[in-house]
């Protein structure tokens, strides 16, 4: 291929003219230059036939040396010629010897014979100027036929399918656009040949979203329209009724003002590249909902709200319409439904003997079953049969020993695939540990709520123109035992004791510490009559018994009461203890009482009684802090609102009072701590 620098270095005509030539030729031809005009002059002077035309033996003789050695000899000759021809009188001679006439004839000879001499040459520059020609069109052909070789080398090499299209319509295509298609696609014809080919016009193309793609939107036409087409998804469908997806781009080639002179599109196979990437979507959305189901597992649930929980997942993320579990018996032997979602079923009525029908044999060989087909397997609950049609179970095991099953079914055939089995056994050992966990949860919570039960009265007494309530709302994430806690007790005739009192923390210590307090103050009750010098009494053991400390302390509400015919006497002491609220029978709210010290914490708190008395509707209620604290407002804040409500109750019994606490400042919120309650009303 030339190129510009090739075009400066081609020779011109006078390098053509006065080129040298070969070296054999230039001493061949300069040897002739100084032998031949001497032959010439011999010729000249003795044979008479020459004399009589000296100058054209001359010129033979320049003529022969130039054909051989060129231009150079030519000069030779020419000069050595009119040296032999001046010097032997070879010249013609005028009558009156003027020497003029011999010097024009030796010019007419020079001038001739350079004449001669340069037409010769231009002759063979001509010559040697169509060799190089016919030479150089030889070279860029066969550099042209290189070049296509190499472009349909690369062309048929290509991993995509190629079509190109010139401005005509005639196709050209590579060998894996075939491929791709699975069809063979011969080349050179035109495009409106192409449709009334069989196998061709067998191939349908459709959008990714299944709607077909016109004739008219095929991306080659487009291009050749000008249009330029990026990253298209094609899905074809072949002859033999398999698909496969494309990815196409297509552009114009060149432009003039006619439209483009031809489109070339590109066919990339994407068929397993899509189907890997769909692969590591389900794969993705697997490992997310066994993730939820694994954080559902994970909570501290007992086992009902569990399964609430969890059967709906298991069923979402297998595609089913229904989800089962079927517990294993206290006996052993057979399978009760515990749950079902997705589906009205027999119940648990109808249980299901191990080792028979399918979630029987699923318990007794502790391995999955997949029933595409339910009609074709035994089943021992009717609903089944009657409204699903495939279905695919897996064992519950905790520790080596089978717990139970879990079966999902559909009502349209399905086949349930390796994934979805694993999908389910996965599934399946972390709601056979969560359960356990859940049944544990579940025993500690029933020993809890046994245990608070215990430290709290069964019942509250009857007292004659009184009337008593009382509210406690645990609030523990692990249903531990909280440390609030309310009694009230005789302490005479026509005398009662009360107390609300709190302890910090929950669990198995803070019990202990209730269970002493509440005690204590009921033996110390018996022999002290002031309010202030129970819970100093109850402080001098908590200090000895070095119960509580900087993390752990005890207030307390110490209340006496007296009853009257008019009147209610009140007697009471706030050891650490949010003050107790009167509400009047006009619906006005005090709050009653002089903070004291924490007990357990000092030897000499500073505790002081303070005595009211309630009239007909009055009301005293007592709590601890877990009814007014809250993370987003203080205590203050909180006391405030419990005010604003009490506010409300004039005229409310104990119960009406008790009731509306829990409504407005329980249900509708978030509590945060153990909130006890106690109300007191004359009536």
């Amino acid at each position: 291929m030339g190129g510009a620098s090739e075009d400066r270095e081609r020779p011109g005509l006078g390098a053509h003219l006065w080129r040298p030539p070969k070296t054999r030729d230039q001493f061949v031809g300069l040897g002739l230059a100084l032998i031949l005009p001497l032959a010439a002059s011999w010729l000249a002077s003795e044979i008479a036939g020459f004399k009589s035309f000296p100058g054209l033996t001359f010129l033979a003789a320049t003529v022969t040396a130039t054909l051989v050695g060129r231009l150079s000899a030519s000069a030779v000759a020419t000069v050595a010629s009119a040296i032999l021809v001046a010097s032997n009188g070879l010249l013609p001679q005028a009558a009156d010897e003027e020497p003029l006439v011999s010097l024009l004839a030796l010019a007419f000879f020079v001038s001739v014979s350079a004449a001669v001499a340069y037409a010769l040459a231009q002759k063979d520059a001509a010559s040697d100027r169509g060799g190089l020609a016919s030479s150089r069109i030889e070279d860029l052909a066969r550099e042209l036929e290189l070049e296509r070789n190499t472009l349909q080398q690369v062309f048929q090499q290509m991993p995509g399918g190629v079509v190109v299209a010139a401005a005509d319509g005639t196709v050209m295509t590579n060998e894996r656009a075939g491929q791709i298609f699975n069809v063979s696609i011969p080349g050179g014809h035109r495009l409106e040949e192409y449709r009334d080919m069989p196998e061709l016009a067998a191939l349908r193309a459709f959008h990714p979203d299944g709607t077909p793609y016109p004739p008219e939107e095929g991306p080659l036409l487009r291009a050749l329209q000008g249009e330029v087409v990026l990253d298209e998804t094609m899905v074809v469908e072949r002859a033999d009724g398999s698909t496969v997806t494309v990815q196409v781009d297509a552009a114009p080639i060149g432009r003039s003002e006619a439209g483009p002179e031809g489109a070339v599109a590109t066919f990339h196979d994407v068929t397993e590249r899509l189907a890997m990437q769909a692969d590591l979507a389900r794969a993705s959305e697997r490992l997310r909902q066994v993730q939820t189901i694994t954080d559902a597992a994970l909570g501290g649930l007992g086992v009902d709200d569990l399964v609430e929980l969890l059967l709906p997942k298991v069923r979402d993320a297998l595609g089913a319409d229904s989800a089962t579990l079927l517990l294993v018996d206290r006996t052993g032997t057979q399978l009760i439904e515990h749950s079902t979602v997705g589906a009205e079923t027999d119940g648990a009525d109808v249980p299901v003997p191990i080792g028979r029908g399918i979630a029987g044999r699923i318990a007794s060989t502790v391995a999955p079953i997949v029933a595409d087909d339910l009609s074709m397997h035994e089943v021992e609950r009717k609903w089944l049969a009657h409204q699903m049609r495939s279905l695919m179970g897996v064992p519950l095991v905790y520790r080596g020993r089978v717990r139970g099953v879990v079966h999902v079914a559909t009502r349209e055939p399905r086949h349930f695939t390796p994934d979805d089995v694993h999908l389910a056994e996965l599934a399946a050992s972390r709601i056979a540990a969560a359960l356990e966990r859940a049944a544990l949860y579940d025993s500690q919570a029933s020993m809890a709520r046994e245990l608070q039960r215990s430290l709290l009265p069964s019942r509250l007494p009857v007292i004659d123109g009184v009337e008593l309530a009382a509210l406690y709302r645990p609030y523990s994430a692990e249903h531990e035992i909280g440390g609030d806690f309310y009694d009230i007790f005789p302490h005479g005739e026509g005398t009662w004791g009360v107390v609300v009192g709190d302890v910090s923390g929950k669990g198995p210590r803070a019990a202990a510490i209730m269970g002493l307090a509440a005690h204590t103050v009921r033996a110390i009750a018996r022999y002290e009559s002031k309010p202030s010098a129970v819970l100093t009494a109850l402080n001098d053991v908590l200090l000895r018994e070095e119960r509580v400390n900087e993390e752990q302390f005890c207030t307390a509400c110490d209340v006496r009461l007296k009853t009257d015919r008019d009147h209610l006497r009140v007697t009471l002491c706030s050891a650490g203890h949010p003050l107790p609220m009167v509400v009047r029978a006009d619906g006005s709210v005090a709050q009653v009482g002089e903070p004291g010290t924490l007990l357990g914490s000092f030897h000499d708190p500073e505790l002081r009684d303070v005595t009211l008395d309630l009239a007909p509707g009055d009301a005293l209620i007592a709590y601890t802090d877990g009814l007014v604290e809250r993370r987003e407002s203080g205590l203050h804040d909180g006391q405030r609102d419990l005010a604003d409500l009490l506010a409300r109750c004039g005229g409310f019994t104990a119960d009406g009072i008790v009731t509306l606490i829990e409504r407005e400042l329980i249900d509708a919120a978030t509590i945060e701590d153990d909130v006890a309650v106690f109300v007191i009303r004359k009536t």
